[in-house]
């Protein structure tokens, strides 16, 4: 186990948590927006901001490096890359003045946590209650659930991935319990 300390997106913890079968690393700054849709509005809203907003709950859609997932039944939230979509959250607020429809720029208040490899579940596990097997939580899921008591929206990205979003102030919390369970080892599957 290795950790790289530094002072990154004002949050003290490792950059890289590296134990094993599991990897914990920070995500850069990202674009993140929170979004209310009138459903009627819902298709039109995505056309013109160019993106996807899927209709269930619980899904998650990539388009044009933007990952959207639908967390209610009129509630989005939208992840990007900053340098690529960062006049994302003006364009939606000059949509608000047409639809019925809101926006809040949640940037500053997230930030991401990339969980790659075989004892990703069990890492995320460690503080998260839900059935993490790929029936129960196939890939492209994303749903609001804690960490421990904080609240979180994990997103699984690919069989032994996932990313996890929290309040920044929750960050090194989460990030220390990982480290205790990546030093007291991991269990065979």
């Amino acid at each position: 186990m290795s950790y790289d300390m530094k002072i990154d997106l004002g949050v003290e913890i490792p950059e890289v948590l590296q134990s094993g079968p599991v990897t914990a690393e920070l995500l850069g700054e990202k674009v993140r927006l929170s979004l209310r849709v009138k459903s009627a509005d819902r298709t039109v809203v995505a056309k013109a901001l160019g993106l996807t907003l899927p209709a269930k709950i619980g899904v998650a859609s990539t388009k044009a490096d933007l990952m959207t997932a639908c967390l209610g039944p009129d509630e989005w939230i939208v992840i990007g890359e900053t340098d690529k979509h960062a006049g994302l959250y003006e364009k939606a607020h000059k949509l608000s003045t047409k639809y019925v429809m809101s926006v809040t720029d949640v940037s500053y208040r997230n930030i991401g946590v990339v969980l790659t490899g075989q004892a990703a579940a069990e890492m995320v596990n460690v503080g998260c209650p839900l059935d993490l097997c790929l029936e129960a939580f196939p890939v492209g899921k994303c749903t609001r659930t804690v960490y421990e008591a904080s609240p979180i929206l994990l997103h699984r990205t690919g069989e032994d991935s996932f990313v996890m979003e929290c309040w920044r102030s929750f960050a090194p919390y989460m990030i220390g319990l990982m480290a205790a369970h990546a030093r007291g080892g991991f269990r065979s599957n």
